[in-house]
């Protein structure tokens, strides 16, 4: 057998040489490219609402390849509304109508040693119609059988809902209006109404309407829906209104009442709310009593937080090096640390003139934002050496950092707690004779020094307790105890088959109503009632983007992207169609955990945020709106304190708007 045949038969060859050492040759054969086969996901299905959102990625087989896939697209005729990155994440372009839409391509490995093909199917359903308000009501014997009410969708609708009944003796009348066309009895009560809903677009659902029958002359509580609460920057507060307040358990329209007033709020007889003229920064309520024709009652109360108008505060080096970012605030707050550097040279202040003639704020001072400003490094020659101010909390708890620096700077804020107790200020004694320090005074930094926070103890006279009931619900809810107006913890109670409404001071929710993380005022003690309103029989999807829900916007922003944009500009449209003149925005800020949820900071900066989402869809809209050449509309801006819609749905990251 020649050399050559035993290559060819054999793997490895061991050769004998006179003479040398034996020697093996390994002889591989070049194999040839594998093909990379496509693992799942090959197909998927999403809903139109979040058509906008979604993506996947693709995954080769295991083991078919060797190194990072790359994935090239070679469909067209398909593929509109999907996009595909070389690294095989799909995602839409947008909000897309309901289709199935198939892409596909190549894939290699590194060197495209090894090659493949895949395809990817994706389904878009039509949107789920969600009911929105009235669910529910009530009516006596005497005017059964004269009922009606209109019942509307929440979200999932492009445009005109049309309802349809599928139950005996009710119908829908002119699309929307719920009609009883028999008396109804007692005996047979609460009636289950239901049916299907479709629009336009081919989006449907299924709704239900629940109608109690009292005896006439009995009476029943008339609950608030919304709105409870909203928020205005101060230089737009003249002119802000809300409403009018949703009800329900009413039989015919709502009067009310304004039992505890405001000198900055009214609310009309018919549940309009508005200002009474610009208003100073801060919170203001107004609360009453509301009656329908038949003598049932209820209360209501509406708060409105007043947010002043952000400026900028920009920070120039002026000869030193290093960035800063701008400060946009609304109210007085404490200056960023100078972090700029200059070789050679110590920071002294800012100034608001580059030359120091202007005014001059020392680093970290408290800054009153009143206007956009820019303010300038201020150095002097030499380089001075750092000092340390040390914090001790003296009988508290908690941390307050040490703060490092070689000039004028504002002392910090206090970190510490102590149970009955509140902070007066720092003292270079523990005892209080030293010399004191308020929390943000300058101090020189020119010697190192140990400060000590001062404490008063809390008369125990001046405490409220606020203690919470489940109300036959389940759950339990620490008490809360304050000396001073303060948020309500967001309720940790539920009940089956029923949604929390409100706190109110009676168990029959005859008395005084608060909203879910209202403000108390801490001045007496009380028990709270949690207040629930019956589920209707299906259970209550998600929110979901619509052409009456703008969202979700990403996390922390309040930027318009171009598949809200197309949202928007579908609800110009639909006031278009329907000729509506009064546009309402509600914009809520993004989820936050439980002890984010008791951070008084965090929420109302979550409450400015849903603010900035709805100012953001407003000037889209009101480009829209003129493109349209539409005259003659109104719009409102409020932001929610809470993450949920009234109807207990998450409502985190979309701004809400509703067309009268």
């Amino acid at each position: 057998m020649s050399w050559r045949a035993g290559l060819a038969r054999f793997t490895t060859l061991t050769v004998v040489l006179p003479l040398l050492a034996v020697a093996a040759i390994v002889v591989t054969p070049v194999a040839a490219g594998a093909d990379i086969g496509q693992s799942s996901p090959t197909s998927g299905t999403v809903d139109m609402a979040g058509s906008a959102t979604f993506s996947t990625t693709l995954q080769p087989t295991s083991g078919s390849f060797n190194g990072t896939v790359t994935y090239t697209q070679t469909s067209t005729a398909q593929t509109v509304g999907l996009t595909v990155t070389s690294q095989g994440v799909i995602s839409t372009t947008g909000t897309l109508p309901a289709a199935t839409y198939t892409v596909s391509g190549t894939d290699a490995d590194a060197g495209s040693v090894d090659t493949g093909n895949w395809t990817y199917s994706l389904t878009v359903t039509p949107d789920l119609i969600i009911q929105g308000s009235p669910t529910s009501g009530t009516t006596t014997t005497a005017n059964s059988g004269d009922f009606s009410t209109t019942l509307s969708a929440a979200s999932g609708n492009q445009g005109v809902v049309t309802f349809v009944s599928s139950t005996s003796g009710f119908t829908i009348s002119s699309g929307d209006e719920l009609v009883s066309s028999n008396t109804l009895s007692v005996s047979g009560s609460p009636y289950t109404i239901s049916g299907t809903d479709s629009d336009l677009d081919g989006d449907a659902g299924t709704w239900t309407y629940t109608l109690t029958v009292v005896p006439t002359g009995s009476k029943t509580t008339i609950v608030q829906l919304t709105p409870t609460t909203g928020a205005v920057v101060n230089t737009a507060s003249s002119t802000f209104t809300a409403g009018p307040i949703t009800t329900e358990n009413n039989t015919g329209s709502v009067t009310f009442l304004t039992t505890k007033s405001s000198p900055s709020l009214t609310v009309s007889s018919s549940g309009l709310i508005s200002t009474t003229g610009s208003l100073a920064i801060g919170t203001y309520t107004v609360s009453g009593t509301d009656t329908d024709p038949a003598g049932d009652s209820g209360v209501w109360t509406y708060t409105l937080t007043v947010a002043g108008v952000e400026v900028t505060v920009r920070f120039e080096a002026n000869g030193g090096t290093g960035v800063m970012a701008p400060e946009d605030e609304s109210e007085p707050t404490a200056l960023s640390l100078n972090a700029f550097k200059w070789v050679g040279h110590t920071f002294v202040n800012w100034n608001t003139s580059a030359n120091g003639a202007g005014v001059a704020y020392a680093n970290g001072a408290v800054f009153p934002f009143s206007a956009t400003t820019t303010l300038f490094a201020q150095w002097k020659s030499g380089k001075a050496p750092s000092r340390t101010v040390t914090f001790f909390a003296n009988g508290g708890t908690g941390s307050t950092p040490s703060e490092i620096d070689n000039t004028p700077t504002a002392i910090s804020a206090n970190g510490f707690t102590r149970a009955g107790y509140t902070f007066v200020d720092w003292n270079t004694s523990a005892t209080g004779s030293g010399r004191r320090y308020d929390a943000g005074e300058t101090y020189s930094f020119t010697k190192s020094i140990t400060l000590y926070a001062q404490w008063k103890r809390i008369p125990a006279h001046q405490f409220h307790i606020v203690t919470f009931s489940a109300n036959r619900g389940t759950g339990t809810m620490a008490p809360e105890r304050h000396n001073s107006p303060s948020s309500l913890s967001l309720a940790r109670v539920t009940r089956t088959g029923y949604t929390f409404v409100d706190w109110n001071t009676a168990p029959n929710g005859s008395g005084v109503t608060y909203a879910n993380g209202a403000t108390y005022p801490f001045s007496a003690s009380t028990t709270l009632y949690a207040q629930w309103k019956k589920d209707k029989s299906v259970a209550t999807p998600p929110i979901q983007k619509t052409a009456l829900t703008i969202g979700p916007f990403a996390m922390g922003s309040s930027t318009v992207s171009s598949g809200l944009q197309t949202l928007i500009h579908n609800v110009a449209e639909l006031v278009k169609t329907n000729g509506n003149s009064q546009i309402s925005l509600l914009g809520y800020g993004d989820t936050l955990s439980v002890t984010n949820e008791r951070n008084k900071s965090l929420v109302a900066a979550n409450v400015e945020l849903g603010q900035k989402r709805a100012q953001a869809v407003a000037t889209y809209l009101q480009e829209s709106l003129n493109a349209l050449g539409l005259k003659g509309w109104t719009i409102s801006l409020a932001a929610s304190n809470s993450t949920t819609s009234p109807s207990g749905r998450s409502a985190a990251g979309f701004v809400v708007v509703s067309l009268s």
